[in-house]
């Protein structure tokens, strides 16, 4: 029980350079601080819109308005982000947290649902409150006169959303409608791992269109801004998108990966003998992972490989073993009969070098290193020749 709420607490930390701001169903929302240049950018561009739209009022109140509907609209992708969790939640599929940044938000969940359905519904919640929202924006403008300035607002609010539905729902990862597509692969038969990397492919098509789109804009300074908000989406969705790839092809090698055999033997000494002497007796044993013991000789802290090298062999007798060594107080133990799968989410929520792999009864079982179980994962599969290239 305490090693899940070291996990789960771990897990909770927020990003780094985000601001908390409020909790929908105990789900953290965070604010990272490059939203205030799409705010900017969007009190710029919407200014002289606004403007043209309402006659009646001077460029001031115009831009005013402008940075009001930026507020509104950084509310409509929250409201977008948390159809996403309120689907997820209902479904039993928990949010890790919500995030709005500079080209969007996301709706980070602890983990795929299992059941395509239970995607193909968590992924159609976003536009679905994107296009309700455009849905109020557009009614709202028909008991509005012309040229009116909330007339301009809820204009822009209808348009603004539609355009959020739109742009999510096209057929590729990692957007709205590529979790659609990929749901829909998956009710046909199709693997998990197959449907991704074909909904991740066509995200990468449309990274290329969007950079391109960004390159064929005008050159004015309205123009130019648009080209570099679109490069820099067109990044993300290559970017995202290859992540995907990624992650389906570990998920397709895990069931082949044999987690006892991960485990090293590990060497177990007092915390006050020093980083020299620590590694003698590792090599005078062969053994390939130390720990800490405390004053009960239990178990304490897990010596981390890589802040080791970092330290001279010259000063390597004048430090203690505990000033590289992580408390195994924060999820860093395991238990001997995780599989694979869990194994990586573990190794997700708590990012390590080493873990201690424990008995039932608490007793050590061995230490598994992440590089061990990375370099397991990118192994060829038995019987695979590696693609040959050449000329």
């Amino acid at each position: 029980m305490e090693d899940d709420t070291a996990r789960r607490s771990a897990a909770e930390q927020p990003p780094r350079g985000v601001v908390h701001v409020a909790s929908v169903r105990g789900v953290p929302i965070y604010v990272a601080p490059s939203w205030l240049a799409i705010g900017l950018l969007l009190t710029f561009v919407y200014g002289p819109v606004i403007s043209d739209a309402v006659p009646s009022v001077n460029g001031t109140v115009a831009y005013l308005a402008a940075l009001g509907f930026a507020v509104v609209f950084a509310f409509c992708i929250l409201a977008h982000e948390c159809g996403h969790t309120l689907v997820s939640l209902a479904l039993g599929h928990p949010v890790r947290r919500i995030v709005l940044f500079a080209l969007g938000g996301m709706s980070e969940m602890d983990d795929e649902p299992d059941r395509p359905r239970d995607e193909l519904l968590v992924a159609l919640a976003g536009p679905v409150v994107s296009l309700v929202i455009a849905g109020v924006g557009y009614l709202a403008t028909l008991g509005l006169p012309d040229g009116s300035l909330a007339g301009a607002l809820f204009g822009l609010l209808g348009w603004s959303n539609l355009l959020i539905a739109a742009f999510n729902l096209l057929p590729g990862l990692p957007l709205d409608g590529g979790r659609v597509v990929r749901a829909l692969l998956c009710l046909c038969r199709l693997r998990p791992a197959a449907a991704t990397v074909a909904s991740a492919w066509v995200g990468r098509v449309l990274a290329v269109a969007v950079a391109l789109s960004g390159l064929l804009v005008e050159r004015t300074t309205l123009g130019i801004a648009a080209g570099v908000v679109s490069l820099g989406l067109a990044a993300y969705l290559w970017f995202a998108a290859g992540l995907a790839i990624r992650s389906a092809q570990l998920r397709e090698r895990l069931p082949e990966v044999d987690v006892g055999s991960l485990m090293r033997s590990g060497l177990f000494v007092p915390s006050d003998i020093s980083v020299a002497e620590a590694l003698r007796r590792a090599w005078e044993r062969d053994v390939r992972g130390i720990v800490l013991l405390d004053a009960q000789e239990h178990p304490a802290a897990i010596v981390d490989e890589t802040r080791v090298s970092r330290i001279p062999v010259t000063q390597r007798p004048w430090v203690q073993v505990s000033s590289v060594a992580r408390p195994l107080t924060d999820g860093l133990t395991l238990p001997d009969d995780l599989d694979a799968a869990g194994l990586l989410q573990r190794m997700r929520d708590v990012p390590a070098t080493e873990y201690l792999v424990l008995h039932a009864d608490g007793t050590p079982a061995g230490i598994i290193a992440t590089r061990d179980f990375a370099r397991r994962l990118a192994e060829p599969r038995p019987g695979h020749r590696p693609q040959e290239t050449g000329t």
